[in-house]
């Protein structure tokens, strides 16, 4: 479930030579003072490596690194349980000569993909909202294909959803259709390796995120009680779907613009004004790309916590 991640550790100085040359990086000068960085060469190996003094940072995606481990390539599409994950830094710790003791985690990802019936963009065009916040379309992509809550400086947590179809088409790579991916996103955080890779604290973030997703509000629509009109049903469902106030606001102007009778107008304000009240005829329906998405995320969420992490000996 581990996708990107940020290692900030202390080193052996003597150790340097030996993580220069297993990760291929190049000496550096700035000033007087001398340090390592990784190359371009990063970019197939999947790790961004960085030495100043007897620290070292280091930025790649775990998930990846275990696709590659396994079959050749970095890629985070296929499932990946926690214990794969831990495994995977266990590896990567021994690679960079670091000790578990002596490394924190400032950033980092918690992610599913989930493999579903219709385009992802689908499900994406129907959710508003991520446990209480407000999910926006990311400006950086194309309506439906990314929403995130919002990602100022000022937020640790960012809720992301996206169509990881169209994000690996769009850099030349396929990875099946119907791909949705979910993450949750860690920023500016302190937590020793040691705490992060225990069972206990996976659990616990575990849950976290699948209590923050299984509260992905998708659009309802309202269905009616006994003695409810049709026109009433509509007037409802328009209000469910925008709120009194853009409701009032729009059918106020065509009222002005001489587009309804004024007797039209009286009607439409009249039921929006005792909504509160109205609003208990009505039930929401749950869609069947809701019922669909709830039940392959416990599915996944199942399979990437449930499997027991064994501790080193």
């Amino acid at each position: 479930m581990f996708d990107k991640i940020t290692i900030r550790a202390r080193i052996n100085v003597d150790d340097i030579d030996t993580i220069v040359l297993r990760n291929y990086l190049e000496e550096c000068t700035e000033g007087d003072e001398v340090y390592y960085k990784s190359t371009a060469y990063a970019n197939f190996d999947g790790c961004f490596i960085e030495i100043r003094g007897d620290t070292l940072r280091c930025k790649c995606s775990i998930h990846k690194l275990y696709s590659k481990g396994k079959v050749g390539r970095l890629d985070n599409s296929r499932p990946m349980t926690f214990a794969m994950a831990v495994r995977t830094i266990r590896e990567l710790l021994m690679r960079l000569c670091v000790k578990m003791e002596d490394a924190v985690v400032t950033y980092y990802e918690i992610g599913i993909t989930m493999k579903l019936s219709l385009p992802a963009n689908e499900y994406i065009r129907q959710v508003s909202e991520a446990s209480g916040r407000i999910l926006w379309n990311d400006a950086n992509y194309p309506e439906y294909r990314q929403k995130t809550t919002e990602k100022s400086k000022y937020y640790r947590k960012v809720l992301k959803i996206y169509d990881k179809s169209f994000e690996a088409s769009e850099k030349g790579k396929n990875v099946g259709s119907n791909i949705l991916r979910i993450e949750t996103v860690y920023k500016h955080q302190s937590v020793p390796l040691s705490e992060l890779t225990d069972r206990m604290y996976l659990e616990k973030i575990g849950r976290i995120f699948y209590k923050d997703w299984s509260e992905l509000q998708f659009h309802r629509e309202l269905s009616a009680g006994k003695g409810v009109k049709m026109s009433q049903l509509d007037k409802a469902r328009e209000i469910h779907r925008i709120g009194v106030t853009r409701y009032k606001e729009r059918y106020k102007k065509m009222f002005l613009d001489g587009k309804l009778t004024k007797k039209q107008w009286e009607t439409m304000r009249n039921f929006a004004n005792s909504w509160p009240e109205e609003r208990k005829k009505y039930t929401e329906e749950i869609g069947e790309l809701e019922k669909e998405y709830k039940a392959r995320l416990l599915s996944c969420y199942q399979i990437g916590i449930v499997t027991p992490i064994k501790k080193k000996i």
